[in-house]
Parts: C-alpha cells; sequence; structure tokens
C-alpha cells in the first residue's frame, strides 16, 4: 500500500490573538509590543524587505499574518544591537580591553569644606579600561523618544543585561545582530509557527519550553526537571512586552539617611483595548529629559508599586485633553491593570523583591498626584518617608495614616522628630504638619448631620489639640516661658518665642515619642491616659467620649496618630 504524502509546508501562517485568551500581562504586553513593533517597520526608512501585515485589528484581537521572511525581519529588527565602546574603572575579567587611559578628574574631599561652605574639590587621576560590548539598538523605542534618548535607552538596555538577560549566554540574539548576522530567534519562531499550524489543522496545540529570559520567574527546566511549557504562538509574544514596560528605579533608603539605586522596577500594562498601540508612542514621545543624578528623574520612585502608579498617570495624562484636572478622574481603559515586579541582580541570580498589581480606581490619580506631585515639580511632600507611607495607604485603599505605624516602630526617632542636627532627610515633621493642617482645613466649619465630618479626620483632629495642649504645657513647665506673654493683639506670636521653649518642647516630644512607640495595648492605654489627662484639655464630655472609645476599640489608629501629631508639634 502507498504511503500518503505529508502535507507540505505553509508558506503563509496566520493567528488570530484575543486578549482574553492570554494568560499573563506579559503576553498582552507582548501582543501590543508585536503590533508596536510592526507598526516601526511600517515607518522605518528604508523598509524592511517583509513586514508580517495585520490582516484585522479589533479593540481585543488582532490576526497577523507571517512567513518565513517577515518573522526572520522582526527578530532582526527586534534584536538588532551594535558593537558600542565602553569605558570601566575596573577590569573585565577574562576579556582584554581595548585600551587603558589615565584621565584627571576633579572629586570632592569628603568631610572638607571651603570658605563658601562648599565641598572641596581635589584633582586625582583615574584608570579607565576601554571595551567593546554588545549593545541593544532598541529601533521601535528609539523611534519615538524624542527627549533624553540617550539616558532612557541606556535605562532599558541596562535592565535588559541585569533582568531577562541577566545571563550572558541569554544575549545571543543581540550577538548574532551586532555581528549582522540573521537572528536564530527568527528561524526558530517561524519553525514554531509552521508546528503550531500543522497541530492547529488537527484542533490541537503545539507547546514547548518557555525560557526565563522571555517569560519573567520561568524555568525552561526546574530544580525537579519538570519542563515549563507554553503554547508556542503565544511564547512568540513574549519576545516584544519589553518594548511596552516601563523601567523604573526604586530608592532603597538606609537608616543613616542615605540612599541608593536598587534594582529595577518593571511595570508591564495588563492590556484591555489594543487602543493602547496608538496612546503609546505618544507617552514615549513626551518622556523628559530631566535627570536625578545619572537616572532620568521620572523613573527614579519611592515604593516599587509606585512604577503602576506612574504609568498609569503618565498614559492618563498624554491620552486626554491637557490642561485641567478632570483628565485624572478617569482613566482610558487601555489598561484593565498595571503589574510591577521588582528585581534586583545579586550575584549570578535575579532576586524577585516586591510584586503586585495597581488597579485603576475613580480619584485614584488625582490622589496620587497630590502625594508625588506632577512631572517637572517638586513634590508636595519632600520627605522620601512620608512620601513613601501616603503612597502606601493609597495602594492598599487605607486611612492615610496608618502605613506610618510601622515606620515609626522600626525609624530612628531623629527621622520624626527637630533636632539641632542637620537633617538626614528634608524634615519628616513639616511634611506631618502640613498633611495635619490640611486635613483639619477641609473639615466643615459647622456640625452637619446629613454630612458629618469622618471618623478618621474627627479623631485625627482631637489627638492633634491634645498633643499640642500637653506639649505646650510642658514646655512652659521646664522653660518658665509662658507663650501667653508674647500675644500680638489676641493671638500668640509662637514665632517671638525664645529658643529656651523649643528646646523644651522638642525634649519633651522626644521623650514622649520613645514612651509611646515602645507600649502596646493596654500599656499603652494606660499610659496614654496618665500622660496626657493629668494636664488640663480644652475637650467637652463628647469629645472625651470619643478618645475613650478609640482608645479602647482602635489602639493602634490611636498610637499611629499620636506619634504623628507628636511628630508635627515637637
Amino acid at each position: 500500500m502507498a504511503r500518503a504524502k505529508s502535507a507540505p509546508a505553509p508558506t503563509t501562517v496566520t493567528v488570530t490573538y484575543d486578549l482574553f485568551d492570554l494568560p499573563t500581562a506579559q503576553h498582552k504586553a507582548g501582543l501590543a509590543g508585536l503590533l508596536f513593533q510592526i507598526e516601526h517597520m511600517k515607518e522605518k526608512s528604508p523598509k524592511p524587505k517583509a513586514i508580517p501585515k495585520v490582516l484585522e485589528q479589533t479593540a481585543t484581537t488582532a490576526t497577523v499574518e507571517f512567513t518565513a521572511e517577515s518573522v526572520q525581519c522582526l527578530f532582526d529588527d527586534l534584536y538588532a544591537a551594535e558593537n558600542a565602546e565602553v569605558r570601566s574603572k575596573s577590569k573585565w575579567a577574562g576579556t582584554e580591553p581595548l585600551r587603558v587611559e589615565e584621565v584627571e578628574e576633579e572629586v570632592e574631599v569628603e568631610g572638607k569644606e571651603g570658605k563658601d561652605g562648599k565641598p572641596t574639590k581635589k584633582k586625582v587621576k583615574t584608570r579607565y579600561f576601554y571595551y567593546l560590548q554588545v549593545q541593544p539598538l532598541g529601533n521601535a523605542l528609539r523611534q519615538h523618544i524624542k527627549n533624553g534618548t540617550k539616558d532612557w535607552l541606556k535605562l532599558w538596555r541596562e535592565m535588559l543585561w541585569a533582568i531577562p538577560r541577566g545571563n550572558p549566554t541569554t544575549r545571543k540574539p543581540y550577538e548574532e545582530r551586532a555581528a549582522e548576522k540573521p537572528c536564530g530567534e527568527g528561524a526558530a519562531a517561524w519553525a514554531n509557527l509552521v508546528k503550531f499550524a500543522a497541530a492547529r489543522a488537527k484542533n490541537a496545540f503545539h507547546t514547548d519550553e518557555v525560557a526565563g529570559s522571555l517569560w519573567l520567574g520561568a524555568q525552561a527546566v526546574n530544580a525537579e526537571s519538570v519542563p515549563f511549557e507554553g503554547r508556542v504562538e503565544q511564547t512568540l509574544l513574549l519576545h516584544f512586552w519589553p518594548l511596552v514596560a516601563q523601567v523604573y528605579v526604586p530608592q532603597r533608603l538606609q537608616p543613616d539617611g542615605t540612599n541608593e539605586f536598587a534594582g529595577f522596577v518593571l511595570a508591564i500594562p495588563e492590556v484591555a483595548d489594543l487602543q493602547f498601540v496608538v496612546d503609546y508612542p505618544v507617552a514615549l514621545s513626551e518622556l523628559r529629559d530631566d535627570m536625578r543624578g545619572y537616572r532620568p528623574a521620572e523613573v527614579v520612585i519611592d515604593l516599587p508599586a509606585e512604577g503602576g502608579l506612574s504609568f498609569l498617570e503618565h498614559l492618563a495624562r498624554l491620552t486626554t485633553a491637557k490642561g485641567t484636572d478632570a483628565q485624572y478622574s478617569q482613566l482610558t481603559y487601555s489598561n484593565a491593570s498595571v503589574e510591577f515586579i521588582h528585581l534586583e541582580k545579586q550575584g549570578n541570580n535575579v532576586k524577585t523583591l516586591a510584586s503586585g498589581r495597581v488597579v485603576p480606581r475613580p480619584g485614584l490619580l488625582g490622589k496620587y498626584l497630590r502625594v508625588a506631585g506632577r512631572v517637572g515639580e517638586k513634590p508636595p511632600y519632600a520627605n522620601p518617608l512620608f512620601r513613601r507611607g501616603l503612597l502606601l495607604a493609597l495602594i492598599e485603599d487605607r486611612p492615610w495614616y496608618q502605613p506610618f505605624g510601622k515606620l515609626f516602630a522600626e525609624w530612628d526617632v531623629s527621622f520624626f522628630v527637630p533636632s539641632d542636627a542637620p537633617p538626614k532627610l528634608s524634615w519628616f515633621w513639616i511634611d506631618a504638619r502640613k498633611k495635619i493642617q490640611e486635613v483639619i482645613d477641609a473639615m466643615p466649619t459647622e456640625p452637619n448631620p446629613n454630612d458629618p465630618a469622618d471618623a478618621d479626620t474627627v479623631l485625627m483632629e482631637l489627638l492633634h489639640r491634645l498633643t499640642r495642649t500637653y506639649l505646650t504645657a510642658r514646655a512652659k513647665e521646664k522653660s518658665g516661658i509662658d507663650p501667653e506673654k508674647f500675644k500680638d493683639g489676641d493671638k500668640i506670636a509662637w514665632d517671638k518665642l525664645p529658643k529656651d521653649f523649643y528646646d523644651a518642647r522638642r525634649a519633651a516630644g522626644e521623650s514622649l515619642f520613645y514612651e509611646f512607640r515602645s507600649r502596646r495595648d493596654q500599656s499603652f492605654v494606660a499610659h496614654f491616659s496618665q500622660t496626657f489627662f493629668a494636664t488640663k484639655q480644652f475637650l467637652s464630655a463628647d469629645q472625651y467620649t470619643e478618645i475613650g472609645h478609640a482608645l479602647l476599640n482602635r489602639t493602634e489608629d490611636v498610637k499611629t496618630l499620636t506619634l504623628m501629631a507628636l511628630s508635627a508639634n515637637s
């Protein structure tokens, strides 16, 4: 019996992608990245020999036609790279430098200041080693980034080399293109698409291993020899998510008040509408060239989750009418959420330090701007610890003060209470005072039974008043200075009081901060009552009842708000 002839290999393969069928945010971002890359190739001059065709596109689906040549051109452009000369202060192991140079530079002398108060500088000779290094070109990104192109692409390249391509063996596609060879990933992707088409003809799927260089956290084969596999037509998309993921750099604050950049935060959009492919290039074109240190200022964040918030705010700001606050009341619906992953290369391993997702909700971005400020402007709150607490509360949808309880317990009191020593950071107590006053100013001036003041706000105002009265009484007792003798009309001229009064108030606030933060539950309640109610307080019976009820039922909230009030009033 004659053997049946096998079907000839297809010359074209058509794949219909549906956002609702894709398993992860990285896959959905990958589809947006694929369409973004295709649009870039259409606009290139000269155009590539072949480009995948988008036959049909709706809000949530895209039908793409591939050929062997168009897939090869697609990957050749995606992984375009060059050999660039870089310099290093240290010698690279196992590599001979192109050359070595000594450069005379000015550096600051630590601990020495001139007569003008500025750091003293001296000239030193620094030895630099020069090497050739493969660097991704990021053609699709380069086309749209207008400002600070060099710095933004440098950040993107460093993220690639540290995170998904942290292992040098995973950089082969870029090395092939830097050597002007065809990218091997192109031929592999086409072979998998042919297998996909054959399996689809049998109403089946074709799966293959997924490498960690494509899918964050994945391993082709784990330690238990269990393979990590995915549908090949979906795995193809994972090559493209780095094109649409925003890179951020979180600041890690140290107990001595210094900070350092700690790894990278990747904000990966969970695309819900392919309108994103139109919005995203606009966002890229508006990236600013302001710098903070050696990083673009826009990417420096206080909290990993802020990467998700910043990404959403950036898109909303650039895809709606500019110049009005109303633009922040709603988001475009091109994103269901933004996933954030904080990763840091430690030795030869990439560690995941934090991860989560930020889901848009009404008013979210307006509140975010009131904490972080608009791009290019100074943030409303200068202290990074204070901003971090407010951002945590915003992301977790909790009262603004609650995250500070953990902060007050872990960090040195000198961060929160004024002192004569130079500040380690911008003063926390200034931001605390500002925030408390903002909340008080927003309270209704007259009681309204139909619109009562928020219970948290009422409690905060009472504890603020209680703390201020106590500290004033203690400062008067210790310093012997009566503020009533420094009146300007009916009001006390606080700026005219002698320094001794403020020193006494600060010492009382610092001592009480230590005492309160070290106590919990009933021990805190007892000490709170014995301390504050030993001083004459100007409260009504209902207000005493309000505080007593909160002490019994919301002890931790009372403790946090009291410590905040001590910071603001010391």
